[in-house]
C-alpha cells in the first residue's frame, strides 16, 4: 500500500513529456522512437533528479542515435550540468536555453 508520500513520488514519476521533446524524438530516432521512448522512461523512474525538461532536451539535443542517447543520459545520471553545458554553450557562451522549446531555439 502507497503512503501519502509515496503515492505523490510515484504520481511525480508519471510526468507527461511536453510536445516539443516527444516530436524531437520522433524526428531524432525515427524508427528506433519506441525504444528511446523506452530507455527514457527507465532512466527517469530510476533517476528522478533528471525528470526535468531542460535536462530531457540537453539528452535529446545532444544525441544523434540510441548509443550516444545512452550515452548522454549516462552523463546527465552523473552530472546533470555537464550535458547542459555541452547542449546549451559554445566557448563558454550560452546561445541556447532548453528552458524554452525546441522551436524556441531554433532546433
Amino acid at each position: 500500500m502507497y503512503t501519502i508520500k509515496d503515492k505523490h513520488f510515484a504520481e511525480k514519476k508519471m510526468m507527461e513529456l511536453p510536445n516539443d521533446i516527444i516530436e524531437e524524438m520522433k524526428i531524432r530516432f525515427d524508427s528506433g522512437f519506441d525504444l528511446a521512448n523506452k530507455i527514457l522512461t527507465e532512466s527517469l523512474n530510476e533517476n528522478e533528479y533528471l525528470n526535468h525538461e531542460r535536462i530531457i532536451r540537453c539528452v535529446i539535443y545532444l544525441s544523434d542515435g540510441i548509443q550516444s542517447f545512452k550515452h548522454n543520459l549516462k552523463v546527465a545520471k552523473t552530472d546533470p550540468r555537464d550535458v547542459m553545458l555541452f547542449a546549451e554553450y559554445e566557448q563558454m557562451n550560452r546561445i541556447r536555453d532548453f528552458n524554452k522549446t525546441f522551436a524556441e531555439n531554433d532546433v
